[in-house]
């Protein structure tokens, strides 16, 4: 039974870690928002001669890959946290 719980422990702890993980991804996709929020309406004021196309295909492309980022790092904090819920009612048993 010893060697169960062991298991168990571990699968707790990388249950965690993962969750840790998607927790970081998550905050770098946030300061990454904040910093695109302040940069996109910078770049399509100082557009000048050369047209709004290319800024706002800029704006579009960071507004993707932030989306992106954002479902990914919201996968790995759930999946963690699948982990961890496993693996404690799996010790409970």
């Amino acid at each position: 039974m010893s060697e169960m719980g062991g298991q168990h422990r571990a699968g707790r702890w990388f249950g965690g870690l993962v969750f840790l993980i998607g927790l970081a991804m998550m905050a770098v996709v946030f300061s990454l928002a904040v910093i695109a929020f302040f940069r996109v309406p910078e770049a399509l004021m100082g557009s000048g001669s050369e047209g709004i196309t290319r800024p706002l295909a800029a704006a579009g492309v960071q507004i993707g890959f932030l989306f992106v980022m954002a479902y990914l790092s919201s996968l790995f904090a759930s999946k963690g946290l699948e982990l961890f819920s496993v693996a404690r009612t799996r010790a409970e048993e």
